[in-house]
């Protein structure tokens, strides 16, 4: 099923199969992500794609029925091998959610606060500053760094969720439908954002919207049931896919 068109990968999925007690959620999954470029997962709901995301940073460990076989590389490492700390993966797997959550604090801190507390070494302040900037929020919220993150608008609260992810200066970016819950100007400031993300980092993302896969995937993976469908160039996918359940999915037939 999938090519060879990953040339080179930050993460690579080998025969993955994840379970909620006797449920299987993912089924045989092997997929490779592609180091400083955006994959787009998208599928019809209960079709796998957060679970996957989870996966990636190990999420689903807090939920008790769920295991997983397979083996799922960061770098090479084996990211649910027997000697791996899964504190550090999510340090360089970093996550921004559904709907935004930042701390109730203040947006200064909401940025400072994780650095501060993994032992950051460096000048604080500009870290915050040089994460705003990077997050598209700094002109925005740069005299008011000291008052709650709640006074926020929605799509102004998400950028501060990516720039706390940032921050920590990870590897990997996950986004689970990050514009779901947003207006249309917020959602093409963050896509204008995702685009520009890619040049340092790796972005893997969940949406629905079949036309935000296409403005900002340079690849796309199709889930379905479980099942990885099909995964290739996201022009490829949008304009011949391989797949007749590809085609049908994009084109709206079903989902």
């Amino acid at each position: 099923m999938e090519k060879e068109i990953v040339k080179n990968p930050i993460i690579t999925c080998e025969n993955v199969d994840i379970f909620y007690g006797n449920v299987k959620a993912i089924d045989a999954l092997s997929l490779k992500v592609d180091r400083q470029k955006v994959t787009t997962l998208i599928g019809p709901s209960g079709c796998g794609k957060s679970t996957f995301l989870r996966a990636l940073n190990r999420m689903n460990d807090f939920i008790e029925s769920f295991r997983i076989s397979g083996r799922i590389l960061l770098e090479g490492e084996d990211i649910y091998g027997p000697q791996t700390d899964p504190v550090q993966i999510r340090l360089r797997v970093g996550m921004v959610f559904q709907s935004p959550n930042p701390f109730p604090k203040s947006i200064f801190e909401n940025i400072a606060l994780g650095p501060r507390l993994n032992g950051y070494k460096g000048d604080l302040e500009e870290l915050v500053v040089s994460s705003l900037k990077r997050a598209y929020l700094w002109d925005e919220v740069k005299d008011k760094l000291k008052e709650n993150a709640y006074s926020l608008s929605g799509g102004q609260q998400q950028r501060l969720c990516i720039a706390r992810a940032i921050a920590m200066q990870p590897d990997v970016l996950l986004m689970d439908e990050p514009t779901s819950a947003l207006d249309p100007i917020s959602t093409a400031k963050i896509e204008e954002l995702i685009l520009e993300l890619q040049e340092k980092y790796t972005i893997v993302i969940v949406t629905h919207n079949m036309q935000q896969a296409s403005r900002i995937g340079s690849y796309t993976a199709f889930f379905y049931q479980g099942r990885l469908i099909e995964f290739d160039k996201t022009s490829k996918i949008f304009t011949s896919p391989s797949e007749k359940m590809t085609e049908e999915y994009i084109t709206g037939r079903f989902g």
